[in-house]
C-alpha cells in the first residue's frame, strides 16, 4: 500500500493550507492575539501568585484579574494605561472602605456611605474605563476584607499590580500592531461615501428630479462609519509607542494616518455635496441648480468620483481613475460655462457642486499625480 495522500472517485485531494491566508486571519481579527496574550499572562501571572508570601499568597486570584486588565487592549500604551487606572481605582475604593470602616460604626450606614463615596470618586475622569473598579473594591473589602482588612488590601492591590506587571511584560515581548483593522474601516468608510455618491447619481438620471422624501431616503447615515475609523486609526497611531515592530510598518502607518485625514476632509465634503443637491434638486421647485442640461455632466462626474474612491488600494487611488474623473469635471465645468452664457441666472449653487466635486477629487488625488502636474505647469 502506497502511503501519502489518495483520492477517491468524486473527490479531488485536500489542499494544505496557505501560510499567507493564516497570516491573514491573523491580522484581521486582533482578538485571537488578545486573547493569547491573556492567556500567557494570566498563567504566569497565577503562577508568580504563589510564590509571594503569606499572607498576600492568600489571595493568588488577583494576579490573574490584574494580567488580564493588562493584556485586553489593542496597544502596549494601553496596557499601562489601564493597568495604572485600575490600581489607582482599586486603592482608592479600599481607602474608602477602610476609611469608611474605621470612622463609622453601624455596617449598614457604612455600606452605604462607602459606596455613595466610591460612586462619586468613580467620577474621576482621570480613571478611564477603570473608574468602576472605586466601587468594584470597596464593596469587595468592606464584604472579604473584614478578618484581615490590611492583609486582604495589600493582598488585593499589590497583587493586582503584579499581574498587571506581567500583562505589560507579556504585551511588551509580544506588541500588537493592528493594522488590518484599521485599513478594513478606512476601506469600509470609502465604500460608504462611494454608495452615497451612486444613489445622488441614480437620483439625477431620474427622468425627473425626487422628491425630497425620494432624497432622503437616498442619504446614508455616515457618521458611525466615520468614529469608527478615526478610533482604529488613533489605536495603530498609539500602537507605535514602544513597539519594537513599529519601525518595520512606518510607512503603512503614515500612510493610513494620513488616509483618514484625507477621509474626514472628504466625508465633510461628501456631507455637504449631498445635502446641497439633496435641498435645492428637488421636484415641483421653480429653480433648481442643475436642471436637464447640467444633471447629466454632473451626474457622471459623481459617478467618476465614486469609482476613483473604490480604486484606492494601497497608498493612494487609481491614476487612470482619477484622470478619468477630471475629464467628467473638466465637461462638467465646459457645460456650465455654457449654460451660464445662455442664461442671466449665474448658477451659483451648480458652481458650488463643481468646485465641492473638485475638492472631493483632491483629497484623494495620488500625490505622485499632484507632483507630476505641478511640473508639468511650470514647465510650460
Amino acid at each position: 500500500m502506497q502511503h501519502g495522500t489518495s483520492t477517491t472517485a468524486g473527490h479531488s485531494p485536500r489542499r494544505p493550507p496557505r501560510r499567507g491566508s493564516a497570516r491573514r486571519i491573523w491580522a484581521r481579527h486582533p482578538q485571537i492575539g488578545l486573547a493569547l496574550r491573556a492567556a500567557v499572562a494570566a498563567t504566569a501571572a497565577w503562577w508568580l501568585a504563589h510564590l509571594v508570601p503569606a499572607p498576600l499568597s492568600e489571595y493568588p486570584y488577583y494576579a490573574p484579574l490584574g494580567a488580564v486588565i493588562a493584556t485586553t487592549t489593542s496597544t502596549l500604551a494601553g496596557s499601562v494605561r489601564s493597568s495604572l487606572q485600575t490600581v489607582a481605582a482599586i486603592a482608592l475604593g479600599a481607602g474608602v472602605a477602610v476609611a469608611g470602616k474605621t470612622v463609622i460604626d453601624p455596617r449598614l450606614l457604612t455600606l452605604a456611605v462607602v459606596i455613595a463615596v466610591a460612586v462619586l470618586l468613580s467620577g474621576w475622569q482621570r480613571l478611564g474605563s477603570a473608574s468602576s473598579w472605586v466601587a468594584t473594591s470597596a464593596l469587595f473589602v468592606l464584604l472579604f476584607g473584614s478578618e484581615n482588612t490590611t492583609a486582604y488590601v495589600l493582598g488585593y492591590l499589590g497583587l493586582t499590580f503584579l499581574g498587571g506587571l506581567v500583562g505589560v511584560a507579556v504585551t511588551l515581548a509580544f506588541p500588537p500592531l493592528p493594522l488590518a483593522p484599521a485599513q478594513q474601516s478606512l476601506a469600509t468608510l470609502r465604500d460608504a461615501l462611494a454608495g452615497q455618491l451612486d444613489d445622488l447619481v441614480d437620483g439625477l438620471r431620474q427622468e425627473h428630479p425626487p422628491t425630497q422624501d425620494d432624497w432622503r431616503g437616498r442619504i446614508h447615515t455616515i457618521d458611525p462609519l466615520l468614529a469608527q475609523m478615526r478610533d482604529a486609526v488613533r489605536q495603530t497611531d498609539e500602537a507605535r509607542r514602544g513597539n519594537r515592530r513599529a519601525a518595520r510598518y512606518r510607512e503603512t502607518v503614515d500612510r493610513q494616518y494620513e488616509q483618514g485625514r484625507a477621509l474626514e476632509r472628504l466625508t465633510l465634503l461628501v456631507e455637504d455635496l449631498t445635502q446641497l443637491i439633496a435641498e435645492t434638486e428637488v421636484a415641483h421647485r421653480d429653480h433648481v441648480p442643475l436642471g436637464p442640461s447640467l444633471r447629466p455632466p454632473a451626474s457622471r462626474a459623481l459617478a467618476a468620483l465614486a469609482d476613483v474612491l473604490r480604486s484606492v488600494e494601497g497608498a493612494s487611488a487609481d491614476p487612470d481613475a482619477v484622470r478619468e474623473t477630471d475629464t467628467a469635471l473638466a465637461e462638467f465645468a465646459t457645460e456650465l460655462r455654457r449654460a451660464r452664457a445662455t442664461t442671466d441666472d449665474d448658477l451659483f449653487e451648480a458652481g458650488n457642486i463643481l468646485e465641492n466635486l473638485r475638492r472631493s477629487l483632491d483629497s484623494v488625488r495620488p500625490a505622485e499625480q499632484d507632483e507630476q502636474e505641478e511640473q508639468g505647469t511650470s514647465g510650460a
